[in-house]
């Protein structure tokens, strides 16, 4: 069952433990129970490392596309499984990982995240990050659930 819905902050907060300033989601736009989740955030030119990567010529970090990405799978495992509701989540494995294009403030990030597979308190995914509809960025991510 595919749901499309908008689900903000206040709700999805709950399914992870990253807070501001190292929230990298806005919101939640579609959803399907252990398939995939769609979430976007906007790339607000205030944000605080912007005055260092790089002066006069702002870059949104690829390493932070990819957390944005591990945040959208742990709020998939979340909203999945009710048996790891509220736990912490760690990034064990980056694999092909590919940077496409450059990032800037005012951009919305558009994350799509796909559940490839579990074993154990191992979950794979890949995850696309887009630009209005050019891929930026593309990884395999497999994050350790404790």
């Amino acid at each position: 069952m595919i749901s499309v819905f908008y689900m903000n902050k206040n709700n999805f907060l709950k399914f992870i433990l990253h807070r501001y300033p190292f929230l990298f989601i806005d919101k939640v736009i579609c959803f399907e129970k252990q398939i995939y989740l769609i979430s976007k955030f906007r790339v607000r030119p205030d944000i605080f490392f912007f005055s260092g990567h790089f002066p006069k010529n702002p870059i949104f970090p690829g390493v932070l596309i990819l957390e944005s990405m591990m945040q959208s799978a742990g709020i998939l495992c979340g909203m999945s499984y009710k048996n790891i509701f509220k736990k912490l989540y760690y990034l064990t494995t980056i694999k092909n990982a590919k940077f496409k294009r450059l990032v800037f403030p005012n951009d919305i990030l558009n994350i799509k995240i796909f559940f490839l597979n579990h074993h154990k308190n191992f979950i794979k995914f890949h995850g696309f990050a887009f630009v209005k509809d050019l891929l930026v960025c593309e990884a395999i991510i497999t994050i350790y659930i404790q």
